[in-house]
């Protein structure tokens, strides 16, 4: 009996030196100081991320155009948390909704237009379509950092342009407002990460659909415009325009230096590819978009 009851002390007396040794340790190597916490705070996100760069982009000249056109333009990104973001392809934004993966949202944007300086030899006689304010919302779902999905309506809410002599007598140098139709855009990307992480590449379909409205103001030309142009009139109806693939490349130089290039194809089909801007000598089916760009990002 003496022998068990010494033997349960001389247990006890081993796990008190244990715990007295965990404390020991615990204090000497606090958890505010463990390496995985301290990577986890190196790598948390600032809560204003920005991004300021510059593009070279080559696209149709027009809706449905054989030819292409160079433009350099400015490229600005702003996010806010997960909450809000801005940017110039993308419109002024807002988060409504993120969980299990899936984020909706509203946002606005600019709905750019069509000049008949950029291809006087097939746009003379249809006048200029003025930009427009856009209104929309979107629903988007991840699967991780390999998969996303997203679909998005936007609604054209205010013509921005000169509404001066928008039509004259015979149709001549005839000017639209702004397209206000409706369209709903998806499109899907399958993702994946290279090079320790520096390398993106993702690919994937782009599928849109046009209301009578959009697909007039784009595709449509109405008699006045006939008469002014020598292309047979058309009214557009509503419908699948445009389905296609796009997919994009971006390698990350440094930590805040990103270089990306990005391209698309887009087939015009359905009732869009009747039109005469289409199957005229100035127009084709396949549409072909491509560009690089190099931008700085930074956290605030």
């Amino acid at each position: 009996m003496r022998a068990r009851l010494a033997g349960r002390a001389k247990l006890k007396r081993q796990w008190f030196r244990g715990r007295v040794r965990m404390a020991g340790l615990a204090i000497a190597f606090p958890m505010s100081a463990s390496p995985i916490m301290a990577d986890s705070a190196v790598k948390k996100q600032p809560d204003w991320v920005m991004e300021l760069g510059a593009f070279g982009l080559f696209s149709p000249k027009f809706f449905g155009a054989k030819d292409s056109k160079f433009s350099a333009l400015p490229h600005v990104s702003i996010k806010y948390k997960d909450i809000a973001f801005a940017s110039i392809d993308r419109g002024i934004g807002v988060n409504v909704l993120s969980a299990n993966g899936f984020t909706a949202g509203a946002f606005v944007s600019f709905r750019p237009g069509r000049k008949v300086k950029e291809s006087r030899r097939y746009l003379a006689g249809l006048g200029d379509v003025d930009p427009a304010l856009t209104a929309g919302a979107f629903v988007k779902y991840d699967y991780g950092r390999y998969f996303s999905t997203q679909l998005a309506l936007s609604k054209g809410i205010a013509s921005i342009g000169d509404d001066k002599n928008k039509v004259n007598t015979l149709g001549f140098l005839e000017k639209a407002k702004g397209n206000l139709g409706t369209r709903i855009d998806w499109s899907a990307d399958v993702r994946l990460p290279l090079l320790d992480n520096r390398l993106h590449l993702s690919v994937g379909p782009r599928v849109s659909f046009f209301d009578k409205e959009y697909a007039e103001s784009t595709y449509g030309i109405t008699v006045n415009q006939a008469v002014a142009s020598g292309y047979r009139s058309h009214k557009a109806k509503a419908g699948i325009a445009e389905a296609g693939v796009g997919g994009s490349a971006r390698y990350r130089i440094t930590d805040t230096i990103s270089a990306t290039a990005f391209g698309s194809y887009t087939r015009i089909v359905g009732d869009a590819a009747k039109s005469p801007l289409v199957t005229g000598p100035g127009g084709s089916k396949d549409q072909f978009k491509a560009g690089v760009g190099l931008a700085y990002q930074f956290g605030l």
